[in-house]
């Protein structure tokens, strides 16, 4: 059997980002994820639309991107979890050197 490749091509204005979740530990050994705890939500970059890289020039795979909360929708494609945002939910990205 064949194996297929499948590759999500975001539309014009939107990242995809492989979502980072961050998870704390309290005091009292209340594990709370990066959502519950206030902190802004971040994902690694994988690809965007053509309008995204024009808008976020310099941005480039691999880089981290924080963005805001309740933003994005998360989709699987082979098999892979995937989280589909649009630039103007984009804060910040930081390159990794």
């Amino acid at each position: 059997m064949e194996k297929l490749i499948m590759t999500l091509h975001p539309a014009p204005d939107r990242l995809v980002l492989e979502f980072i979740e961050q998870r704390h530990e309290s005091a009292q050994g209340i594990v709370m994820s990066n959502r519950s705890s206030g902190e802004s939500p971040k994902g690694r970059f994988v690809e965007g639309g053509y309008e995204a890289l024009s808008r976020l020039e310099g941005i480039k795979r691999g880089d981290i991107v924080f963005f805001s909360t309740g933003q994005g929708e998360l989709v699987t494609a082979a098999g892979r979890e995937r989280l589909i945002i649009h630039t103007s939910a984009v804060l910040a990205w930081v390159s990794e050197q």
